[in-house]
This record gives C-alpha cells, sequence and structure tokens, in this order.
C-alpha cells in the first residue's frame, strides 16, 4: 500500500498543519510516513508544497517523484497548476478557487491567469479532478483561515485511506479548544462541498 499526496500553496494558508494531521492519523495506524516541505524565499506569500508519503514498507525519499501523486490538494490555483507534474494520470486533484498570487506576480515579475484559463489548462491534461469554493466556505463559518481544514475535510470525503471521524478526532486533540467546533465544522463542510461536486457531475 502506498499513498502520496501533495498540498501546494503559499505561505499562511497552513499547508503545514494539514500535512501534519494527515501523518499523524497514518502513523497512529502504523503506517510508515515521511514528510517534507519546500518552501519558497517568502515566509507568507511564497510558494510552500507539502510532500506527504505513507506506505506499509520503508520509504527512501520523502519527495514525491514526478507522475506519482495520487492527490494533489491545491490550496491556491497557480500553486496546484505549477505542480500539476507531480500527479499520477489516474490521481486526483481537488482545487480550491480562490487566488493568493505570490511575491512574484504582486511585483510584476509572473503573470497570474484567471481561474478559467487555469480550469482550461488543467482540462487540457485530461486529468480527473474537483473544484471547490474552500475559501469562500470557511469565510462563511468564521475565518477564511480554516480554508485548510475544508480541503482536508474534502480530502477525506474522496479518499479511502483518509476516514473523516479519525481526522475529527485528531483536530480535537492537537487544536486549541477554542477553535476545535469551527475546525470541525470546516472538515465537514469541506466533506459536504465535495460530495456536492461529485453530483453534479455528468452520469
Amino acid at each position: 500500500m502506498n499513498q502520496n499526496i501533495l498540498i501546494t500553496g503559499v505561505g499562511g494558508q497552513g499547508n503545514l498543519f494539514a500535512s501534519a494531521l494527515l501523518a499523524k492519523s497514518a502513523i497512529r495506524r502504523g503506517y510508515q510516513v515521511l514528510a517534507t516541505e519546500t518552501i519558497g524565499a517568502a515566509q507568507r506569500g511564497g510558494s510552500v508544497v507539502s510532500h506527504l508519503r505513507i506506505s506499509d514498507h520503508v520509504i527512501h525519499s520523502p519527495l514525491i517523484p514526478d507522475g506519482q501523486a495520487d492527490y494533489l490538494i491545491g490550496f491556491e490555483p497557480v500553486e496546484l497548476l505549477r505542480n500539476i507534474n507531480k500527479l499520477k494520470h489516474n490521481g486526483l486533484y481537488i482545487l480550491n478557487t480562490h487566488p493568493v498570487p505570490t511575491v512574484s506576480c504582486t511585483m510584476g515579475i509572473d503573470h497570474y491567469p484567471n481561474l478559467r484559463e487555469i480550469i482550461e489548462a488543467l482540462d487540457s491534461l485530461n486529468l480527473h479532478g474537483y473544484t471547490i469554493k474552500a475559501t469562500v466556505a470557511a469565510d462563511e463559518i468564521s475565518d477564511p483561515m480554516l480554508m485548510n481544514m475544508v480541503m482536508v475535510g474534502a480530502l477525506c470525503a474522496v479518499s479511502e485511506f483518509f476516514d473523516l471521524d479519525d481526522i475529527k478526532a485528531i483536530v480535537a486533540e492537537e487544536t486549541r479548544k477554542v477553535l476545535v467546533e469551527a475546525n470541525i465544522e470546516a472538515l465537514e463542510i469541506g466533506a459536504l462541498l465535495i460530495r456536492q461536486a461529485v453530483e453534479m457531475l455528468p452520469a
């Protein structure tokens, strides 16, 4: 059994906490886990990519090779597209629609495409995935920073490996008491958004 999950985003979006929750879930069930992050020059606003590798045998590198990610979780649209080469052809991506232009974009060094261009680029690759408004949903709960939990909940809803109730239990243990309820609500909304996205696909 192998599971490779790549979480892409920018600094300040909560990649590391999301990756840590998923890693802890796997470790508690006795799996081998390696995780690492590649972080851009800016602590906040720079690219952040979290690699999470899970297996029932020894893993030799924490970095996910090209074409080997089972799931590509895009907290930020361009960052997902930038790392799309990591996704297996039969893998699955989950894209949050809310843009957070990186430092190079705000400085005018890079062009930031609109969402339609990003979706068209993904469609041209003939890959399978879902697009959800995770930041909007998080904002409606109480805080757009809960977007990472919305995306983790979405992953749990489509993955046979991760269990939503298990992740909720870890959140209850690892999060300050005052934040537990909102985090769990965000997880549940993420799962709901994915189920709605699946239902909207043509039969």
